[in-house]
Parts: structure tokens; C-alpha cells; sequence
């Protein structure tokens, strides 16, 4: 099954560790997940649970949305190695819609 996860919160925020919950019950299936909002400063390396996202790029596509990156001051050589930019919310719609069996927002 393919799951597309969209997250919107800070490592600080409660709903990120949920996040980390239900990806972890999801890593057997072939997931992606997208950093918008607040949610790309999970993207940032150097914050306290760089080591979950690490984990997470193991057997998962990550991608952080570049104009939230450039809002919030986060440049390419700010993100964690891995992490993929994507440049249009298009982008997002379109796989989701055309690829994903499920889709979970945090």
C-alpha cells in the first residue's frame, strides 16, 4: 500500500510525536511524507529528534515544500540529508491524488 503523510507541526508540538507514531506503524508500506507549514522545520537538522527523521529516510521519501523553506528562513544546506525539495504544491496534489492509497495529516 502506498501512504502519503503531510505534515504540519514542529518537533516541539504534540502532533509531531503522533506523527512519528502512525508513520512507524506505516514503514512496511512504501511512504512519503511532506513537509508544509511549521512542518518544514522538522526538515532543519540539529533539532531534538533529527535521529527519528534519519530513521524515517531509511525506507521512506521525504520532501519539504521550498516556499515554507524560504518563509522560514531554512536553506538547502539546512536540511537534513535526504530530504528532497519540492517546488509546487502541484507536485503534492498530483502524487497524492494519482499514487497514494491513503493519506494522513498531521
Amino acid at each position: 500500500m502506498q501512504i502519503g503523510i503531510i505534515l504540519t507541526k514542529t518537533p516541539a508540538e504534540q502532533g509531531f510525536s503522533t506523527f512519528l507514531k502512525f508513520a512507524s506503524v506505516y514503514r512496511k508500506d512504501e511512504l512519503s511524507i511532506y513537509f508544509i507549514g511549521n512542518g518544514v522545520f522538522s526538515a532543519r537538522k540539529g533539532h531534538l529528534k533529527e535521529n527519528k527523521i534519519k530513521e524515517l529516510l531509511t525506507n521512506s521519501s521525504i520532501y519539504a515544500y521550498s516556499d515554507d523553506l524560504n518563509a522560514r528562513g531554512i536553506t538547502e544546506k539546512d536540511l537534513i540529508e535526504g530530504i528532497r525539495i519540492f517546488k509546487s504544491y502541484d507536485d503534492l496534489v498530483i502524487d497524492i491524488m494519482e499514487n497514494k492509497d491513503q493519506v494522513l495529516s498531521f
